[in-house]
């Protein structure tokens, strides 16, 4: 049977405008795979909001599965700028086959 392995997963809503920085600065930990998609739409603390390709709203979602380690270092690069952007991030316990994929 196939053995589980614990990581880390990593969910991060931000400006589409960051895609390109959030891939710099998971690169820079470590992080090799990842996933960065455009968002439809949504709701937050400043009400509803839609991506209709048109005046700036657009937001993308970055996902990753990675170990403690490189997460926590991720975090300690970008958490810093939350305070200054629209960025929303997440970080969730799973449990992964072929874990030296997700390293």
């Amino acid at each position: 049977m196939p053995k589980l392995v614990r990581r880390k997963r990593l969910e991060i809503i931000a400006d589409l405008e960051f895609a390109d920085w959030l891939a710099d600065e998971a690169e820079a930990v470590g992080i090799t795979h990842f996933t960065i998609v455009p968002t439809l739409g949504g709701k937050g603390v400043h009400g509803r909001w839609r991506n209709d390709g048109l005046g700036g709203q657009g937001k993308c979602l970055f996902l990753s599965v990675t170990s403690e380690t490189r997460a926590e270092a991720l975090i300690d690069r970008i958490g810093p700028h939350f305070s200054d952007y629209k960025i929303v991030m997440d970080v969730a316990d799973v449990e992964v086959l072929r874990g030296d994929r997700f390293l």
